[in-house]
């Protein structure tokens, strides 16, 4: 994601900014806005955690849910909304009408292979 506070001179092609929403953060368990949000148009080629590069990325996407091999990073699908919560700065798949999805970071991700997912009340 380097079109959010970093200046890309090409543009990112891959992804487009979207407007700003308000939606459900599941870590901050509110209602929140997300001023961050943008629509994936390809495939990730690259991985946003470790920066390793992806020669064949269509292999990764064959499964459910793609990761980066390197470092377990959840890729972004083309088509789909992202964003992030301004309140905790956790990424979130954002489909319409229905509940924003958790794309956790690696400290979220060991957390809860620690600790387990977070239940809420």
């Amino acid at each position: 994601m380097f079109f959010f506070g970093k200046k890309n001179k090409g543009g990112d092609k891959a992804t487009h900014p979207l407007v700003a929403r308000a939606a459900f953060c599941t870590v901050c368990n509110a209602e929140r806005m997300f001023t961050k949000c943008w629509k994936r148009a390809a495939m990730v080629r690259e991985c946003t955690g470790c920066a390793t590069p992806f020669p064949n990325a269509g292999e990764l996407y064959r499964g459910p849910q793609p990761a980066c091999p390197q470092c377990g990073e959840f890729l972004e699908h083309p088509g789909f909304d992202y964003g992030i919560c301004d309140g905790c700065g956790s990424k979130f798949e954002l489909p319409d009408n229905a509940k924003p999805t958790l794309l956790p970071n690696k400290e979220q991700r060991h957390r809860m292979g620690y600790f387990g997912p977070p239940r809420h009340k």
